[in-house]
């Protein structure tokens, strides 16, 4: 009965974890609506808290851009791993406009985005 027991614990844990990393792999979990909060990085190092609304809105295979409420860009985009200028491998938002791929982290309802070029910007957003 341990064994048993033991075995459908685990079941659960490795099922749990494959659909929770196929949906991080997949990029499902960063779909939605973003406001921006902070910028950080640059040459300065410096953080910046926009004084405009800056908003992104993303869905499977696009990014829109909206400032203020104005669309300004839509970007197309895929997820792909790849390898950083900051080490290792990562996944990455990659932009079919030739625009630098940014890699991604979520922490709750806290995306970064984080460009993959020197002295460009960490940016911040809270889900919508």
């Amino acid at each position: 009965m341990k064994k048993f027991v033991l075995f459908a614990t685990l079941l659960v844990c490795i099922i749990s974890c494959s659909s929770t990393s196929d949906s991080v792999m997949n990029g499902e979990s960063i779909l939605g609506k973003w406001q921006l909060v902070r910028m950080s990085g640059g040459i300065t190092g410096k953080t910046v808290v926009p004084k405009l609304i800056n908003e992104i809105a993303i869905s499977k295979t696009e990014i829109k851009i909206y400032e203020d409420g104005t669309l300004i860009a839509t970007e197309k985009y895929t997820i792909e791993t790849k390898k950083s200028i900051f080490g290792g491998e990562k996944q990455m938002l990659v932009y079919t406009s030739g625009s630098p791929s940014q890699g991604y982290l979520l922490e709750g309802d806290k995306l970064l985005l984080n460009d993959e070029c020197y002295d460009c910007y960490q940016k911040e957003y809270t889900k919508k």
